[in-house]
């Protein structure tokens, strides 16, 4: 089956963002609310919770990636025997995998209160509260979850997204009565397992609508199966990885510095994760079309369109990191006040740490396109010790600096360099030069772009939500300005144009 990449591409791409403005907006409401209706402390022991049950989740081992990775060839042979022997595949192991966290999470219960620094909120429960977070994990192993896979490779996140819109409109708007009405916790956190369960059986009830020739049955083959294990081995290191970088972060601010620190990180993560979420949809809406691709052409187109897609996530990722270095610290004093306020070193290191990471993110797009795990398995365990390790010793010695301080220590210096050399060497086969050479280039030219516009804001002599819609108009013009006089005689540009044209076209039919 040939997938239509460009037509999928750009709706995944609108509904993506559809669904993610609304899951944005209502979320930030909600945050806001819940801090002056309860307190920045519940914020922390959300983000606790999450990320303590995140560690868990480690037992998925990337097993969804790897089982997506492997439909890319049955899909465009239309193979539907093997698609699905590969979902039943998948939901044995899901079921598996729900019977190991559920006996993983009882068996840390004791240990909680040695995850908090100082006193939790005295009209809560811990044990309840993680209960509550801990079977909205679980559940989504037994009732169909793995059903979203077939979407993923088919390359119809759009799909996901219309479902997520509904499901997160109806559950925040709930959340809000909640919090103004009743300022209770309990019945507040009892909407996500709920919106969990919907959120699962749509996706099951949409998936046997689309695809009722592929359902849980059959045996794979040998070879596939040994194919799989290796993917899944490579992708262990990922999975641990990603774990300590999104989780342990948190766990550590908490045990070490206590909820409130964490609730005020938690704040400064949740503004550039939105951001995140956005340049998320770029990717993901683009991952089945590259796998299909490097089944379809050559190599060397391949890296013609890597170095393409990389530009423009290269601009956009770049706007956003300028428009956080001037706009974080004036929104946070408008959102939660002075006293949740960053000093400004440490607003510095977040852009940072939301910038390297993200423009370098079509490497890795490539490589799990590629299924370059296997090859790949040692850089993540690397990461892992050297992340976990400073983490542990920096913030103890310079406290919040010291936890993102560790993670671009990881970036720079193992996971960016490494990264590249696995996908150039292993798939196209030359030497990443050029590709370290254009990535530095966006970094001097995306900083060059951050002290002029921060410099134009700095002499706003007004203050409040006027400094800070003026601050937002120069974050719009002044970067692209600088961009374009930069990179606009690049081949890269005339593509990023017609590229936006195409997709223009494809949204507007």
């Amino acid at each position: 089956m040939k997938i239509e990449r460009t037509k999928n591409a750009a709706r995944n791409i609108v509904w993506g963002i559809i669904e993610k403005v609304a899951s944005l907006l209502l979320p930030f409401a909600v945050r806001t609310i819940m801090i002056k209706a309860l307190g920045s402390e519940y914020l922390g022991l959300s983000s606790l919770f999450t990320s303590i049950l995140s560690v868990l989740s480690i037992s998925e081992l990337g097993i969804g990636t790897a089982i997506v990775f492997s439909m890319y060839k049955p899909i465009a042979e239309d193979d539907n025997d093997m698609l699905c022997a590969l979902l039943n595949a998948y939901r044995s192991v899901y079921r598996l995998i729900g019977i190991i966290i559920l006996f993983a999470g009882i068996a840390i219960t004791p240990f909680l209160p040695k995850l908090v620094k100082g006193s939790v909120p005295s009209d809560v429960s811990l044990y309840a509260l993680y209960f509550i977070y801990l079977f909205n994990t679980v559940i989504s192993y037994f009732l169909f979850s793995y059903k979203a896979a077939l979407f993923s490779a088919f390359q119809r996140n759009d799909l996901v997204s219309k479902r997520s819109f509904v499901i997160n409109l109806v559950s925040n708007i709930y959340k809000i009565v909640v919090l103004l009405l009743f300022h209770n916790y309990y019945i507040y956190v009892i909407v996500i397992p709920a919106a969990t369960i919907a959120t699962n059986l749509l996706n099951a009830y949409l998936a046997n609508k689309m695809f009722p020739d592929i359902q849980c049955k059959g045996v794979l083959p040998k070879e596939t199966k040994d194919g799989i294990k290796k993917r899944i081995i490579g992708l262990m290191s990922f999975k641990i990885y990603n774990v300590v970088f999104a989780s342990v972060d948190s766990i550590v601010i908490s045990s070490f510095l206590g909820l409130t620190p964490l609730a005020i990180y938690n704040n400064y993560y949740y503004v550039q994760n939105s951001l995140v979420g956005f340049l998320v949809i770029l990717t993901s809406s683009i991952t089945a079309g590259v796998g299909n691709k490097m089944v379809t052409n050559s190599k060397e187109d391949n890296y013609s369109d890597f170095k393409k897609i990389t530009f423009v996530n290269g601009w956009i990722c770049s706007l956003c990191a300028v428009c956080m270095f001037c706009l974080y610290q004036p929104f946070m004093v408008l959102w939660v006040g002075k006293e949740l306020v960053f000093p400004f070193s440490t607003m510095t290191l977040m852009v940072f740490y939301f910038l390297l990471p993200r423009i370098t993110t079509i490497q890795y797009t490539y490589r799990e396109a590629a299924g370059l795990w296997w090859e790949d398995r040692f850089r993540p365990l690397i990461a892992t010790v050297v992340n976990l390790s400073t983490n542990l010793i920096l913030v103890q010695i310079i406290g919040m600096n010291g936890v993102i301080i560790s993670t671009l220590i990881c970036t720079v210096f193992i996971n960016v360099p490494w990264g590249a050399i696995v996908l150039f060497k292993k798939y196209f086969n030359m030497s990443p030069r050029e590709y370290f050479y254009h990535i530095a280039f966006y970094l001097l030219i995306t900083s060059l772009a951050g002290v002029i516009t921060y410099s134009l804001c700095c002499i706003i002599p007004l203050k409040g939500i006027v400094n800070l819609a003026i601050r937002s108009v120069f974050c719009l013009i002044i970067p692209n300005v600088v961009f374009w006089i930069f990179y606009h005689k690049r081949e890269e540009y005339s593509f990023a144009v017609g590229l936006v044209c195409r997709i223009k076209k494809h949204v507007l039919k």
